[in-house]
Parts: C-alpha cells; structure tokens; sequence
C-alpha cells in the first residue's frame, strides 16, 4: 500500500472509493474544457487520455489493458466477420472476456466489495455489445428494422480514434451509465445540436449539470448512514429472535440504504455528462431543453413503486434498456407477446453479466416471478379497480390497491436484494429462516395461482360498468 493510500484510508473509507470519488469529481471542469474543445479528434484524444489515466489512478497501474485489449478484439471481430452474425460473436466474446474477470475476482477478492477494472468492464461490455449490434443492424433493410433500431443503427466501422474515444469517454467510464456510440458520434461530430434553435451549438447545461450534482451530494449523507446498517446483519442468527415488524422494518432499511451507493455515482457521473452536452435530449412539448439522455435512475419512482416493472424502468436505466433492447427484444418475435423464456433469459444474462455469486442467481430469479406476478396482477386483478376504456380509478379501491402494491412491492424486493448483497447462498438460507421461508411460499403459490387458477376478466366488463353508471 503507498503513503497516499494509507493516508485517504485514514478517512474511514477504502482507498480506491475514495480516489473513484476524486476522478468523478474531477470530471467537472475536465467536461466543460471538452465542450470547449473545437474539434472531433480533440474531444477522441481528450477521452481517451483521461479514461485511461482515471482507470490507472484509481484502480491500479495496469488496469486499463484489460478495457484496451477487449476493445481492441472486438473490433477486430467486427472488421473480418459478416454482419448477419459478427454482433452474436462479439456478445458472446465480451460476456466471456467478463465473465472470466469474474471468476478472476473471486478468486483474488471472495466476497470483498474493493474496486477493480471489473466494474468498467461491465459497463464497457453493455457499450461494445450494442455497437456490435447497432453496426448489423445497419446493414439491414429498414423494413427489417423497428423505428428505434434505425435510429441506433450505424452503416459503416467508425476509425479507431472515434472508437477508443467512445470506449473511454471518462465522465462515465468508471461508473457509468452506458452510452450509445451513436449518441457518442453525433455528439463529439456536433450532429446532435444541429436544429433550427441551437445551429450547431452546444446548449448552456451549466445549471442542469449542478442540480444534479446536488442530488449526488444531497444523498451522499445516505451514503454515510449506510454504514451503520450493514446488510450482513439481516443474515446474523440474532435477528431470527427479533420481534416480526422489527425484521420487517429493518430488512427495508438496511437495503434501501445500500441503493443510495448507488444513486450517488449515478448522480455524479452523469452531472459532469451533461456538464459535457451529451445529456442534451431534444425539447419537451413546452420546448424546454431536456437533459435526459443518459439518466440513469429516478430514485423517489424506485423507493415507491408499486411494481417492479416501474423499479426496472427506472432503476440501473442504462442497463435496463440495454437488456431490453439487445437480449429481450431479439428474443421476442416482432407482432408477438413476450413469453416466460424472454423474461427468464433477460434476467439469466443480467445475472450472468454480474458475476457469479449464487446470490445474484437467487435475486435474479426471484425478480423472475415478481415480474411475472406483477404482469398477470395488471390482466387478472388490476381491471377490478378500474373501470371503462380509459381505465378510470374506482376510488377509494384504486388508491388502497396502489398502496398495497407499493408495500409489497418495496418489502419483496428487499427480501430478495438481500441475497444480491450478500452474495453467498448460505446468507440468504438464514435470513429465510428467520421468516420460515413464507415470503418465498407466498410469491410462488400466488404465480401459480394468477396464472393457471384465477381467469382473466372479461374485457367488455369495465365497459359494461360504465355505461349503467352513465
């Protein structure tokens, strides 16, 4: 360990935490000096040399070879391959690349939390599987192609500078979200701001991009608070003996509180990407400039959800709509609804994109059947508590269901994000134990029962309501 280490060590957080926290901040004027920067190959150059010095910093000397030689490959695939399935090559070549970074950090870290070229090479991996796609999805017709899939598509391999800029463009390197290499491109080209109102000019985002770093550090007093709610001890035999509304209480508060690690990164890293113009994301029906291109969380949706559909939508957004787009979608014929294979198998690679700890399986599969349940509560019980066409509320039913919903929702993912958290199986044995495995007998017997015992209501029923009220 160096004097430097041992020295911010003496804060009370890791070292590599700390020096993460320093290179995000750092970001900020770094972003504005690249919105200032005249040209495309300045703004490539800029990148690079700082994504690769953030990676060195903060964890380790040759960390950034793992990034550059991965890159570099998948390039390569995509050079020499044909189209049809190069991006197929290239996604199982960077889950492999990663999943043996995996397996290396298990073997060197089991179970440790320190920070490593793990953590941008997950991103880094969502970021390569998506050009990989978006490239053959540009050498297809359109009429193949959804309105969305030709708006990513990219028609020929951009230069190496162009590439390894988008690879290491450093406001989110290290900890996300994703980006998308044609955002990457119009924005570095100036493509992105060339409307009638802004003429080729990046927005003033000075204020946009300082809100949200106000909400990194408005949340970072969770952060702190964190620590004294360590997650591990929801799986020490002593709370098995403590009173049922304690555990049901605390087992939500500890996780919650980890959540906020997370909103803080998000929100520091994507303050100094809009700081930059990339977060410029068209004009609301106001015409106001939105800066939302790249948010990657809207916390108050997560923490009072009323399903997990609303807490995927807006949680880990970056990897939620790669997910979608790359792996749930293509499993998905166009015209035909989602099955339980596309549900499990985007949930499969999620998992497998994580790591492998058995509790990311377990949480993984467990979130499975929530959004299963959840899908056949809106078909089956939800029509129940809303009448007519347009669906409207039968109150005060409609508003005691939400609330229900919200509460069952937030407490059941908790109880699973648990496992996620504590990584090993045995951990989450002995947190069931303490609920004499009822949550999991409650979230399969109800499946079972919405999909194959309770039937669907009439559809024309709500209709049938509305027109004797009328």
């Amino acid at each position: 360990m160096s004097d430097l280490d041992a020295y911010l060590g003496s804060f009370g957080f890791p070292a590599d935490q700390i020096k993460t926290v320093i290179c995000l901040l750092a970001s900020y004027p770094f972003a504005y000096l690249l919105r200032k920067l005249p040209n495309a190959n300045l703004k490539h150059m800029l990148n690079i040399f700082l994504g690769i010095a953030y990676c060195t910093w903060s964890l380790g000397q040759w960390s950034w070879v793992h990034s550059f030689i991965s890159s570099l490959i998948s390039y390569g695939l995509l050079m020499v391959l044909p189209r049809r399935y190069s991006q197929l090559v290239v996604f199982a070549f960077c889950l492999g690349y990663l999943s043996v970074s995996h397996i290396y950090r298990i073997w060197t870290d089991y179970m440790g939390w320190t920070l490593d070229f793990t953590g941008p090479q997950m991103i880094l991996t969502l970021k390569l599987t998506s050009f990989a796609w978006n490239l053959s999805d540009g050498s297809k017709p359109d009429n193949e192609l959804s309105s969305d899939q030709k708006r990513r598509s990219i028609k020929k391999l951009p230069n190496l500078l162009e590439f390894f800029g988008f690879v290491y463009f450093f406001p989110t390197f290290l900890a996300g979200p994703t980006i998308e290499i044609t955002d990457y491109l119009d924005y570095t080209s100036g493509k992105m701001f060339k409307d009638e109102k802004l003429k080729g000019k990046i927005p003033n985002s000075f204020l946009p991009s300082m809100k949200t770093l106000g909400y990194g550090l408005f949340v970072f007093p969770f952060v702190i608070l964190s620590g004294y709610f360590p997650v591990l001890d929801l799986a020490d035999p002593s709370f098995g003996f403590e009173p049922l509304y304690l555990r049901i209480i605390k087992i939500h508060i500890h996780v919650a509180l980890t959540r906020f690690r997370y909103y803080f990164g998000w929100y520091m890293s994507e303050g100094s990407a809009v700081l930059s113009g990339i977060g410029f994301n068209g004009y609301t029906k106001e015409g106001k400039i939105r800066w939302d291109r790249i948010t990657n969380v809207y916390p108050l949706t997560v923490e009072f959800a009323s399903n997990i559909r609303d807490i995927s939508n807006c949680w880990n957004i970056g990897t939620s709509d790669w997910l979608k787009r790359y792996v749930y979608l293509r499993l998905t014929p166009p015209g035909s609804k989602p099955t339980f294979f596309a549900t499990l198998a985007t949930y499969a690679v999620s998992a497998f994109w994580h790591g492998f700890y058995p509790g990311y399986y377990i949480f993984f599969a467990a979130s499975t059947f929530l959004t299963e349940v959840a899908k056949d509560m809106r078909r089956k019980i939800r029509p129940y508590f809303v009448k007519g066409a347009d669906e409207k509320p039968i109150q005060p039913q409609k508003k005691i269901y939400d609330i229900l919903g919200t509460c069952l929702c937030e407490w059941f993912l908790s109880f699973f994000g648990a496992s996620f958290l504590f990584l090993n199986s045995e951990r989450s044995i002995q947190l069931w134990r303490s609920f004499s495995y009822a949550p999991i007998i409650l979230l399969l017997s109800t499946f079972v029962l919405l999909r194959f015992v309770i039937p669907t209501p009439r559809s024309n029923k709500p209709k049938v309501i509305e027109k004797k009220q009328n």
